[in-house]
């Protein structure tokens, strides 16, 4: 599906199913220099189970038109006038992945329909090492190979998958090797400059779910204690032997962490 903001195209994938009226909305929010992709199997299993589902490229990434937003901000005004033009604002799930958390946080804040929000390889501050931002600013694969060694766990590494002759490795640096020139680097710097996670999250008020690879080395556990001591209400789950890139590591475990952060919003109410 194709969505119009301020002139450019936006592409969100909606799980196979048709949006139905007074249904329960999930909009999912990827990382720097990702897209839709990475969330087809979640996708696909809340459009079936009577979601309405927006896993939404942001602009300049995937599908969509535009330009790479250079704040973290920016790219929550953008989603939150896409869901506005989708009727999506009421009883609405936001799950965002590494960059997409902090912006899925900014989103949450800012509406009153929000039901939960999961934050996955999430942290704060979320510091960019100085070489990546280089290496991504140049254009130069060497911020691929960054992102593809730290981003994984070891046993991903050595091609360990649940689904034969697939690895989550090669997979993530295929998508990465997609985006275009300037994507990485934008989302990287964003990420980097973003200053208000404290104060944003002491203002959720809806239930939150932080959901951390136990090896994850861009975005350590003990990396998202700031953010997990200042939401009102928060629980933290540890997906074991998994690095950032939790999606495609350990997708059953991380689906099954997704559930209980959505149980856990109806057991809230």
């Amino acid at each position: 599906m194709k969505i119009q903001v301020d002139g450019e195209a936006l592409y969100g994938y909606m799980g196979g199913e048709s949006h139905h009226s007074g249904a329960p909305n999930v909009v999912f929010l990827h990382g720097a220099a990702m897209d839709h992709v990475v969330w087809t199997l979640y996708s696909r299993y809340w459009a079936k189970a009577g979601y309405n589902v927006l896993a939404l490229d942001l602009p300049g990434h995937g599908l969509s038109g535009g330009q790479p937003a250079t704040t973290v901000e920016q790219y929550a005004d953008t989603v939150t006038e896409v869901l506005a033009a989708q009727s999506m604002t009421e009883k609405l799930h936001l799950v965002g992945h590494s960059m997409g958390s902090l912006i899925a946080l900014e989103c949450a804040a800012k509406m009153p329909g929000t039901v939960c929000l999961a934050m996955m390889g999430t942290a704060f501050p979320m510091a960019v090492s100085q070489p990546l931002l280089d290496a991504a600013k140049a254009n130069d694969h060497s911020s691929v190979d960054m992102i593809s060694l730290f981003g994984h766990s070891f046993g991903s590494q050595l091609g360990g998958n649940p689904v034969a002759g697939i690895s989550a490795q090669m997979l993530a640096e295929r998508l990465m090797e997609q985006a275009g020139d300037g994507v990485m680097y934008a989302g990287l710097n964003a990420c980097n400059l973003y200053q208000r996670g404290e104060q944003t999250a002491a203002s959720v008020k809806c239930p939150v779910g932080l959901i951390l690879g136990e090896h994850d080395s861009m975005t350590p556990p003990r990396a998202a204690a700031a953010l997990y001591e200042h939401f009102p209400s928060a629980s933290r789950q540890i997906i074991e032997d998994c690095g950032h890139m939790m999606m495609t590591e350990k997708p059953e475990a991380t689906h099954r962490a997704l559930c209980r952060v959505f149980e856990g919003s109806v057991a809230g109410d």
